[in-house]
């Protein structure tokens, strides 16, 4: 989890927060769309397009390495997301 933290913590805020609100308090692309300066077509691909910088900065090549980390990060404490401020 340490290498999640930190590839988390390399994510600029913005897109640390698009994950967050999308994977960890279960916001929809509208309600994310409201919060953050992304439109709501535009928040599915960002968030596969972060989940696969994630996936590759921690080399999780497998289909199974990747769902876990989807299922890692919906369960990960509030200060990771916080990049480690």
């Amino acid at each position: 989890m340490r290498d999640l933290g930190r590839a988390l913590a390399e994510l600029d805020d913005e897109s640390r927060s698009l994950l967050e609100l999308s994977l960890r308090r279960g916001l929809d692309d509208e309600e994310i769309s409201a919060v953050l300066p992304v439109g709501a077509p535009d928040v599915e691909r960002r968030r596969s397009e972060l989940l696969h910088t994630l996936a590759s900065e921690l080399n999780l090549d497998g289909r199974e390495e990747r769902d876990e980390l989807f299922a890692t990060l919906r369960d990960l404490p509030p200060e990771l997301w916080r990049g480690g401020r």
